[in-house]
Parts: structure tokens; sequence; C-alpha cells
């Protein structure tokens, strides 16, 4: 190596100087700067949600009558309707404010029976059923009755 390439390198490495980063912090959802305008939503589990009611602005008309007719709940609406369904799937606080972030900004919508059911008391999670009948008329009972279950 030349002697000014060495000088150089000397130079460069002796005026360098990482800016420390601390690996074991991490990135926090800011779930805790409140504000008199800010809103809170609490599920029975205890995972609580950052309302952001601006966020029904990202929501087409369409969208919103289609929210409107089958999938609020009584006195719901839209961003509480996503907070109902985030914090029930959610297995902490800052879990349920991603899930909450992804729905209500529209990076992720979940099937029908997801946001229609969870949260609540009615239906399941899941979209569809394969059932196998028998071939008998008891087999064929048995599925009638078990779909009813499954509705």
């Amino acid at each position: 190596m030349n002697k000014v390439l060495s000088q150089a390198i000397k130079k460069a490495v002796s005026e360098y100087s990482p800016t420390k980063i601390d690996v074991n912090k991490e990135r926090r959802l800011d779930l805790f700067s409140l504000s008199n305008e800010t809103e809170l939503f609490q599920n029975e589990k205890g995972i609580t949600i950052k309302i952001d009611r601006s966020r029904d602005s990202n929501l087409t008309e369409f969208g919103k009558a289609t929210l409107s007719d089958r999938y609020l709940g009584a006195n719901e609406s839209y961003q509480d309707l996503f907070a109902r369904v985030a914090s029930y799937y959610a297995d902490n606080n800052l879990h349920g404010q991603r899930i909450y972030n992804y729905i209500s900004n529209l990076w992720f919508m979940p099937a029908t029976p997801i946001l229609s059911n969870g949260g609540t008391q009615r239906g399941l999670p899941i979209s569809c059923f394969l059932n196998e009948a028998g071939d008998s008329l008891n087999g064929i009972l048995d599925l009638w009755s078990e779909n009813v279950w499954l509705a």
C-alpha cells in the first residue's frame, strides 16, 4: 500500500466516531402521551387502543356504507369497530395498537367473520366450513344439525 493511501486511511479511522445505538431500546408506539382529545378503547381483557378518528377519512363512501350496513354494532363508529377487532385478537397493548393501525390505515382488512364477530359473543372467526355427510339419513341429519350450530 502506498504511503499517501495509508495516511488517508489512518486519518479517516482516527476521525471516525460512531454514534452509539442502544440495541436494547425498543421502538414503542406512542400509547402514553395523551391529550384532552385522545380517545382510548379498552376491552374486557384490558387491551387498550388509542383511537384516531381522523382515519375515517381513509374510507370511501362505499366503504363507509358497507361497514355501516354489515359490520357496525349498535352505537359503534368505524374506528370503534377497528379497535374492537384489534383488541380482541391482540396479545398485548402494543400488538393491539399495531393491528388497529394496520386496519384503520387500510393496510390490512380482516375477512368478514373477523370484522363481524371479533370481540362479540356471536359467530366464529372463520369464513368457511368443510363438512362430511354420512351416506344415510342419520348422516344427513347430523350434517344439518352441525351446520345449524356453526351458523
